[in-house]
C-alpha cells in the first residue's frame, strides 16, 4: 500500500507541475492562484496543501529537480574519463536544449538574482568545471572572481541561446565558451 500512495503523491506533483509551465506560458508565477493551480491539475486544494504552500513552492521543486537532473547528467558524462571544460558545457546544453521550452519559461524572466539562477550557477557540476579549469591559478582570490565572470558569461550566453534560438548546436556552444575562457574573444571567427 505505502508504494501505491508514493505513486499518488508522484502523480499529484506531476500534475501540479505540469499545470503550472502551462499556466506561466500565459502569466507571472506571482499572478497564478492555487485554486486555478489546482483546477488545471484536477486536484482538490486541500491535496495541494499537503504537498506545497503556494505556486512558487511548486516552481522550487521544477527548478531543484532540473539541478538535481543537471547533476546526474554531468556525472554521467564524465564517468570513466576526465571531461574538458567544453564538453561539459556541450553536456549542459545538451539538456538545456532537450528541455528547452522549459527552460526558456524559466530563463524569460529570470536574470542573475533570481533563485534558479542561483541555483544553476553555484551548483556543484559549475562549481567542479571551475575547480578544474582555473586549477592553475595559484590565488584563491583570483580563481573565485574569474569563475564568477565565467559563470555568469555562460549563464547569460546561454540565455540569449535559448530565448533567441541562435543556431548553434551544444557541440559548437562548448567550443565557443572554451574559446572564450581559454583564449579570450579575439580569436573567434564563426
Amino acid at each position: 500500500m505505502k508504494k501505491k500512495e508514493n505513486q499518488r503523491i508522484l502523480l499529484t506533483k506531476r500534475l501540479l507541475k505540469e499545470s503550472l509551465l502551462k499556466l506561466m506560458e500565459e502569466k507571472d508565477i506571482r499572478k497564478i492562484t492555487v485554486s486555478e493551480l489546482c483546477g488545471m491539475a484536477g486536484i482538490n486544494r486541500s491535496t495541494f496543501y499537503n504537498h506545497y504552500g503556494c505556486p512558487t513552492d511548486v516552481l522550487l521543486d521544477i527548478e531543484q529537480g532540473i539541478i538535481r537532473d543537471l547533476e546526474e547528467v554531468c556525472i554521467r558524462a564524465e564517468a570513466g574519463e576526465r571531461c574538458t571544460l567544453e564538453r561539459r558545457v556541450e553536456t549542459l546544453c545538451t539538456y538545456i536544449l532537450k528541455n528547452k521550452e522549459m527552460f526558456r519559461l524559466f530563463l524569460k524572466s529570470s536574470d542573475t538574482d533570481s533563485s534558479f539562477a542561483s541555483s544553476l550557477m553555484n551548483a556543484a557540476h559549475v562549481r567542479l568545471i571551475y575547480d578544474r579549469t582555473l586549477s592553475h591559478e595559484p590565488c584563491e582570490d583570483s580563481r573565485r572572481l574569474i569563475a564568477t565572470f565565467l559563470t555568469n558569461g555562460a549563464y547569460f550566453m546561454i540565455r540569449q541561446w535559448v530565448l533567441e534560438d541562435i543556431p548553434k548546436t551544444p557541440r559548437e556552444m562548448g567550443e565557443l565558451f572554451r574559446q572564450i575562457a581559454t583564449q579570450g574573444w579575439g580569436d573567434i571567427s564563426t
